[in-house]
């Protein structure tokens, strides 16, 4: 992978949008941590082959309605260029499909996407937390800081929090650009589900509003609940630009549109969402249930085979992981099967880079691995080594999916959202410093290491391939 320039930025922004058959046809654009996320007008105008001979792109990933470019680390400056061609960071892109005659696959796929798409705008908050929480920890371990009387501490413990409680608010506005609605009455709408007096009263009993049954529950930290009452929103407001004469919609209609959903939020679309949390949860809590140690392999195998064609399928399920964390704690399933499935590529690209005579993919798997072990970042590896000498990507398999089997008979626990890099491995010592866990984490780091190592050596690997793009790379050059 080849390191790009700030100077160079402009240019790559450029190649981009081109590729992507100009400006005009690019209807919405975003990002998560490596990945540029493009809703085409015309999926058809897009040319994706010379999308992957770019200079700076690892690889892409495409389904119907979205493509994702992959770049790595220079994600954000490349966003800001490309935003800069486009002029467009947000809004709606219609589905010319109606739900009900998609194919099920296409369903599915599509709620990913959905999910993704309101999700992963979240993710820096969410590593912000994390990053917090191992501070918390050196605070406890190695400045010897009372918790229970230390005003910094118990400041810095709120920040920690903050996301995982404001959740709905934030998942709210990015829904509202996700689905081409208004974000700030969205957030008053989450706000109002966390509103101090409804959330001192959230007993579990029933409630009356406008002579309907309300359950009186709490919504921090609700995700699902919010994405689909924003999703209705979003339906309702296309609805009322219709039928309020445009001389009152600027006051009739964002009154109009808070009041139907705070029915609607109560009443449906929020006990709804929490129906089908649980049903999540459920699911999980019976395979544990049958095998304990099986959730976490379970999920590793779908997410390197299903995930493979299945954009977003990590980002639909971290729900899961900030519901744990505000309910118990911590997270003993999202964040072991990032531990898993992020740590092991790294070790998998030191391994290629120290059995390797290439010096082009030499100093790939050093960036790659780089990547993975202190930054958290797989797609490097599984795009730029793994996917494309094959051979590496069963290695990874292998070692990823034992390591999930031990992690599950060890019933590794996560204590806050991010600890899938080195660089957050305090966060399985937590701040009751749990030092058991710690040391399974650690037993665990060193078991992805040895089985890289062996299961690369063993199956071997091809890197004629690597010539073949350095000749290609000099003559782009020229």
């Amino acid at each position: 992978m080849a390191t790009i320039t700030k100077a160079e930025m402009p240019a790559l922004a450029e190649q981009i949008v081109k590729c992507l058959g100009g400006k005009e046809n690019v209807a919405r654009i975003n990002h998560c941590a490596t990945r540029l996320r493009v809703n085409p007008v015309d999926m058809e105008k897009v040319d994706k082959d010379g999308l992957k001979r770019l200079h700076g792109v690892i690889g892409i990933d495409s389904s119907k309605a979205e493509l994702q470019i992959i770049v790595g680390a220079i994600i954000e400056d490349l966003y800001l260029e490309v935003e800069k061609i486009t002029g467009n960071g947000g809004g709606a892109v219609a589905d010319d499909v109606p739900f009900w005659k998609k194919r099920p696959s296409e369903i599915f796929s599509s709620f990913l996407l959905l999910m993704a798409g309101c999700l992963s705008p979240v993710i820096p908050a969410l590593i912000a937390s994390g990053l917090l929480a191992t501070v918390l920890t050196i605070m406890t371990l190695v400045l010897h800081v009372d918790a229970s009387t230390s005003s910094t501490y118990s400041i810095l413990y709120n920040l920690s929090q903050t996301v995982f409680y404001f959740m709905p608010v934030l998942v709210a506005y990015t829904s509202a650009k996700k689905f081409g609605t208004e974000p700030v009455l969205a957030m008053v709408l989450a706000c109002f589900l966390l509103y101090p007096d409804w959330v001192a009263g959230a007993d579990g009993s029933f409630t009356h509003y406008f002579g309907l049954p309300v359950l009186h529950t709490t919504y921090n930290g609700a995700v699902i609940q919010i994405i689909l009452s924003v999703f209705v929103m979003s339906l309702l407001d296309k609805w009322l630009k219709k039928v309020i004469p445009e001389a009152a919609r600027h006051f009739v209609k964002p009154f109009t549109l808070l009041l139907l959903m705070s029915v609607i939020t109560l009443t449906v679309t929020g006990p709804l969402g929490g129906l089908l949390t649980n049903y999540i949860y459920a699911f999980v809590e019976a395979v544990r249930s049958v095998a304990p140690w099986a959730g976490v392999p379970v999920i590793v195998l779908l997410s390197t085979t299903i995930g493979l064609i299945a954009p977003g399928f990590h980002l639909a399920l971290i729900p899961i992981a900030t519901a744990s964390l505000a309910a118990v704690g911590y997270d003993d399933l999202i964040n072991i099967w990032f531990f898993c499935c992020t740590i092991t590529p790294g070790f998998i690209s030191l391994a290629v880079m120290l059995r390797t005579k290439k010096s082009l993919l030499r100093q790939t798997a050093f960036s790659c691995c780089l990547s993975a072990l202190l930054g958290g970042i797989s797609e490097p590896t599984t795009y730029g080594i793994c996917y494309k000498m094959v051979r590496p990507y069963y290695a990874y398999l292998i070692t990823a999916l034992s390591t999930a089997v031990l992690a599950g008979l060890l019933h590794l626990k996560c204590y806050a959202f991010g600890g899938y890099s080195l660089t957050n491995i305090l966060l399985y010592l937590g701040p009751n410093l749990d030092y058991a866990n710690f040391r399974n984490a650690l037993l665990l780091v060193g078991f992805m290491l040895i089985m890289s190592f062996i299961t690369v050596n063993l199956i071997g690997f091809d890197d004629s391939c690597y010539e073949e793009t350095a000749v290609a790379a000099q003559d782009a050059a020229e």
